[in-house]
């Protein structure tokens, strides 16, 4: 029994050795976010992943906090049409918002990641998911050097570009197609939230006073 016994236990030590030889080779690198290679990287693992919070967060300070405010006031604009409309007016006033996808995105991430996936089914709204940072990197240049801003060119040639931020981080700058339609929604979320206060106000509803917290245009 003792000879069965032992043999047993090193069976299992062998199996659990094994066992432990894939996982202590398969540890991830972490990409380093303080070098435009690093963000660059950071990047394509999370778009292969289909991490849109990885992907939002790689986002230059400005463009997330406008699709922050943008996602908020279209939350708050849904919120007091399905709150104080009439019911056979709910429908079209929540069409006019945008798609439901888009509209009903309850963090910005989620807003980001509507946006992109709207534009790979060809639908009017769309981001591109900037598909030129999916080719692997051929150069990387600061211009004009001492700037903070990156010029990555991947073997693709579509000039992709960086900016390194206060936090010492190096961030995504969206394509300019993508940060017109950022700066549109954005405006137009504003248009819309004070469209449908007007509208509850017109209304006679009380609800249309009730404002919350939204950041306004400047």
């Amino acid at each position: 029994m003792n000879s069965r016994n032992r043999c047993l236990q090193l069976m299992l030590a062998c199996v659990f050795g094994l066992c432990l030889i894939p996982v202590a080779g398969c540890r991830t690198k972490i990409a380093d976010l303080k070098t435009p290679s690093g963000t660059y990287s950071a990047y394509r693992e999370a778009r292969e992943k289909g991490d849109f919070q990885a992907i939002f967060d790689l986002l230059v300070t400005q463009v997330r906090d406008q699709i922050s405010v943008t996602n908020r006031n279209f939350l708050e604009a849904s919120r007091l049409i399905q709150t104080g409309f009439p019911s056979a007016m709910r429908q079209q006033a929540l069409a006019d918002l945008g798609p439901a996808e888009v509209r009903e995105a309850q963090a910005p991430a989620d807003y980001y990641a509507a946006l992109c996936r709207l534009g790979s089914s060809g639908m009017e709204v769309s981001l591109s998911v900037a598909e030129r940072w999916s080719a692997e990197v051929k150069t990387i240049r600061e211009d004009p050097p001492g700037s903070g801003k990156y010029l990555v060119s991947p073997m693709s040639g579509a000039v992709v570009e960086l900016f390194r931020e206060e936090d010492g981080r190096v961030h995504m700058v969206p394509a300019r197609r993508d940060l017109s339609l950022i700066g549109r929604e954005y405006t137009r979320s504003f248009e819309r939230l004070e469209a449908v206060r007007d509208a509850l106000k017109t209304m006679g509803n009380g609800n249309g006073g009730a404002r919350g917290p939204t950041v306004r245009s400047p």
